[in-house]
């Protein structure tokens, strides 16, 4: 596909994409799964980053699991997150080439925007400050009502930014991020940066890193001042 002309954001995705995260979050569910008993494989894993929730890990399941009390997966993520927070979010670095291609979108002068399903609580204060400096508008998993692959992460982000969706360009990196961008409107590219290009034909361009997506996006976006 030709990319619009008429591009004014370029709305990022946060784990895997900006933030080298992924390879952490997994290693913290399969660390709180196995303590409940339950074992699945790191690309059951990745495959559903942003959208794990009670029904798709039940499927996941080995036959004969019992059924388990209501607030059972609410504990999971409990407990994923302190994990997460406790022995793993030391290791999370911004992809170097994320970076710079950050600065080189904000120096063209696009305005850029961040919709994550991490809420605001599992970012450390040096992060929020970081990435503030960066996205002028913020859609965390808190701030919705329903998260992707659902549209509406998206369809807040270019409400506030105060465009229409066929103006901006998603940048995810898993299949429910793809979708919630697609059906909200956007172009959506994907960074095969934690899963292979074949479980991300739904995008309209797939990138094997950054710096391939530099080379492609900013000769054609040029400078929008």
């Amino acid at each position: 596909m030709c990319l619009s002309s008429n591009i004014k954001a370029i709305v990022f995705d946060l784990d895997g994409v900006v933030l080298d995260s992924m390879p952490s979050h997994v290693a913290a569910w399969q660390e709180v799964l196995a303590e409940a008993g339950i074992r699945v494989d790191s690309r059951f894993l990745y495959l559903h980053e942003g959208n794990l929730d009670w029904p798709s890990l039940r499927e996941a399941m080995a036959p004969g699991f019992r059924e388990p009390t209501p607030d059972f997966f609410d504990r999971l993520l409990s407990g994923q997150r302190e994990i997460f927070n406790r022995r793993f979010a030391s290791n999370v670095t911004v992809f170097p080439q994320a970076e710079s291609l950050l600065d080189n979108i904000r120096e063209a002068g696009f305005d850029l925007a961040l919709v994550t399903s991490s809420s605001r609580q599992v970012m450390n204060s040096d992060l929020t400050d970081w990435l503030e400096g960066y996205f002028r508008i913020m859609v965390t998993g808190d701030s919705v009502q329903k998260h992707k692959p659902h549209p509406e992460p998206y369809l807040t982000a270019v409400e506030a930014l105060g465009i229409d969706p066929a103006e901006a360009v998603a940048v995810e990196n898993a299949p429910v991020g793809i979708q919630s961008a697609k059906t909200a409107g956007l172009t959506c590219f994907a960074l095969a940066t934690t899963l292979a290009p074949d479980d991300l034909i739904a995008a309209d361009r797939i990138f094997p890193n950054h710096g391939a997506m530099s080379e492609y996006l900013l000769p054609r976006i040029g400078h929008h001042y």
